[in-house]
């Protein structure tokens, strides 16, 4: 027979252990709650000045300004139940798809509600600082479920959030900071072979389908880190033999690709439609990591920036992107788990980090820059599996082989998580409690003063007067062209909202910049706004002719200069042709800033260069084209007309004659000498398209087919061409 006291007992003991339960819960809930108050404090303090900036965004400017616009167009486009993935307002009127662009749509969207409340600037450093705050937590959680070992997990966060890295990439990179996401998907697919939840299947693969939200280089990283992980443990516990493992990893497959199906069809049908080769862009070597930029303070450190200066001028690439300092503390910390702790989970990271540290190097070795020895009369390089692997597809576009560094910097804050719990579980034996907690301050400091940044750099987001004014204000769909064009151009459209005739994207169809230069007007302005472009050998009104038949489309009605983004010399030619091109003088609104509105004058015929010239060259200042054989030009006109064609002339090495046939009419027959002479010819222009034929009966040469010459030039020259222009136009 039960006594009472015994019932009395029981509910005493079960009741006390489902309080005890509860609170242990409510226990832990406190300790990541104030972990995560912790790293939004630590955040604040240590990107200081971003979170006091008014009116400045984290960076050096450049794509932080492209994430600006990123944020403002998709806005803009969910606002008018627009495609988000294309945009006219840039390239204008072509148009660009940005699906191979580095977009950042996750960010993009959670910007919109921000942009509503705060404004565009305040919701970019709101997202910025969320980066920090989020990466730090979702890594403590994660090392928190490795190790079990709290304290241990939170200098893991500290690790990751503020590894140089990501610092370097704050820059501009906003996609690339965006390195939240990517750790809870680890999170749950280490989860998926350790406890047999059909959850953790669905949360990896939503949390894989934010990291492609986020940047889909991290959904190539998070490929390959699968696989890696996958074949690791396969050999150690034998794991697609677990029961219901590889449903799991067929749900996270099945689900996340259905999910990312539309993004998937929208790269296809971009590939196929535009015959472009978005998977190589070059860089691979440039952007390689340098093995002594792992154990090199960074160029952000208020401290060393002086001593490492001379050391990084002979790497290659920019800061953003050789930034991969590990942090003196953390290699040891990683040392001492790989050396004392040896469980199949640390060398699984220890591996890891070995694997991304080798990936990160890119295709041949950097020591201090590119690492070459003389041999026998030849440069050595010493080739990494890189040099192999760029050559596959899915690495090929992932382009820049430095930022496989984000998942060495996670395998050491693992690492380094492994080794704290290893000495914490060491001095508890010993009851030295108070001196692991003393120890794990010094080590939080020493990895926040190795990794300091402070004050972090800051660009203004003042916009020049002339936009909000003159600009803005302007009544009427029309578009401007800017010289030269930079990303922060595309911030300055969230302003003024006009059409850019030019643009920037990381990834562009091949043919996009080659029908910018192919047309007359923009083709010379972009010629002339870089140092190694010259202006081109057809002098005529362009901007008379900007409602013509072939640019009507383009309705440009101001060109704007930055004078302090180039030399004098070409700010003196870019406003020389500007005038010369029908545009009024311009109005320095700023210093920098010159603004100059075309002239809505009478039209004139139009010239375009056709086939069979060669590249414009400099000679002395003036424009040249060679052309070989054959070559043509075409002519619109609004209306039958007589005018005059002049040019100027000049032979490759002896005399020859060139015609020049207007449809099956010879309408100039001359012989050339190796000297400049000027050709003028009246012809008869018909309305619409008058197309001419340049022909050397005699042909062409090679200068390296002439002994005499010394050449090594492969091209055929025939004639050399300057300055034509129409005269005398009724």
């Amino acid at each position: 027979m039960i006594e009472k006291r015994d019932i009395i007992k029981r509910f005493c003991v079960e009741h006390l252990c489902k309080w005890t339960g509860n609170n242990s819960a409510i226990a832990r809930s406190k300790i990541e709650i104030m972990a995560f108050i912790a790293y939004v404090i630590l955040s604040i303090i240590f990107t200081y000045p971003v979170a006091f900036s008014a009116n400045m965004i984290p960076g050096d400017g450049g794509d932080a300004f492209w994430y600006l616009w990123d944020f403002w167009w998709f806005k803009e486009a969910l606002s008018t139940l627009s495609n988000p993935y294309y945009t006219q307002n840039i390239f204008y009127p072509f148009g660009v798809n940005l699906i191979f662009s580095e977009v950042s749509p996750l960010n993009a969207a959670i910007s919109v509600p921000l942009q509503s409340a705060f404004g565009l600037i305040k919701a970019y450093n709101i997202i910025w600082i969320s980066t920090f705050i989020l990466s730090g937590f979702n890594t403590f959680l994660l090392t928190k479920y490795l190790t079990g070992n709290r304290k241990a997990a939170f200098i893991s966060g500290l690790i990751f959030m503020f590894c140089p890295y990501r610092f370097a990439h704050a820059l501009g990179h906003m996609n690339l900071i965006s390195t939240q996401w990517m750790i809870l998907y680890i999170l749950f697919l280490i989860k998926i072979i350790n406890e047999d939840k059909r959850s953790n299947a669905l949360l990896a693969s939503l949390f894989l389908i934010l990291t492609a939200m986020s940047s889909w280089y991290y959904l190539i990283y998070l490929f390959v880190f699968t696989i890696i992980f996958i074949i690791y443990y396969q050999r150690t516990d034998k794991l697609l033999c677990k029961k219901g493992l590889l449903k799991d990893l067929s749900l996270l497959v099945i689900t996340s690709s259905i999910a990312m199906s539309p993004l998937i069809y929208l790269m296809l049908d971009e590939l196929i439609t535009t015959k472009s080769n978005y998977m190589y862009g070059g860089g691979f070597i440039d952007y390689s990591s340098d093995l002594l930029g792992f154990i090199v303070p960074t160029l952000f450190h208020p401290f060393f920036k002086g001593i490492v200066t001379p050391i990084y001028s002979h790497f290659t690439g920019s800061s953003a992107e050789y930034t991969t300092f590990a942090g003196y503390t953390v290699i040891l910390l990683a040392l001492i788990s790989i050396l004392k702790v040896k469980t199949k989970d640390v060398r699984f990271w220890g591996f890891s980090a070995i694997i991304f540290s080798i990936l990160s190097l890119g295709p041949i070795l950097h020591i201090n820059g590119i690492f070459t020895r003389a041999y026998e009369g030849y440069n050595i390089v010493i080739p990494l599996p890189y040099a192999f692997l760029m050559h596959i597809p899915i690495f090929s576009l992932a382009r820049i082989p430095s930022r496989w560094d984000v998942l060495v910097m996670l395998a050491l804050a693992a690492l380094a998580a492994y080794a704290l719990n290893y000495i914490s579980i060491y001095l508890m034996n010993l009851n030295h409690k108070n001196v692991f907690n003393a120890l794990a301050f010094l080590i939080s400091a020493l990895i926040l003063f190795e990794f300091l940044a402070v004050p972090y750099p800051m660009s203004s987001a003042e916009v020049p007067a002339c936009y909000s004014q003159k600009i803005a204000d302007d009544i009427g769909d029309f578009a401007i062209v800017e010289v030269p064009f930079t990303a922060k151009s595309m911030y300055y459209q969230t302003l003024h909202e006009k059409k850019l005739i030019n643009g920037y994207v990381s990834r562009a169809p091949d043919s996009l910049i080659g029908s910018l230069l192919s047309e007359p007007f923009l083709g010379q302005l972009m010629r002339i706004s870089y140092l190694s472009m010259y202006e081109d050998i057809i002098e005529q009104d362009m901007a008379c002719n900007r409602r013509s038949k072939e640019l009507c489309h383009y309705d440009v009605r101001y060109v704007v200069v930055h004078k302090d983004l180039i030399s004098d010399e070409q700010f003196n030619r870019i406003n020389a042709f500007l005038l010369r091109s029908a545009c009024d003088p311009a109005t320095n609104e700023t210093d920098s800033t010159y603004v100059y509105a075309l002239r809505n004058d009478p039209r004139t015929p139009l010239i375009e260069l056709n086939d069979g010239w060669y590249g414009p060259e400099d000679w002395n200042g003036m424009p040249t084209r060679w052309i070989g054989k054959n070559a043509s030009l075409k002519i619109y006109s609004e209306k039958n007309r007589p005018a005059t064609l002049s040019l100027k002339a000049l032979s490759f090495y002896c005399n020859r004659t060139l015609e020049i046939h207007a449809g099956k009419e010879t309408i100039s027959r001359q012989i050339v000498p190796t000297v400049f002479i000027t050709v003028n010819m009246p012809i008869n222009l018909k309305a619409g398209r008058n197309d001419l034929e340049f022909c050397i009966p005699k042909g062409c040469q090679r200068p390296c087919d002439i002994p005499e010459m010394k050449n090594g030039d492969l091209r055929c020259l025939g004639v050399a061409i300057q300055n034509v222009n129409l005269t005398n136009v009724t």
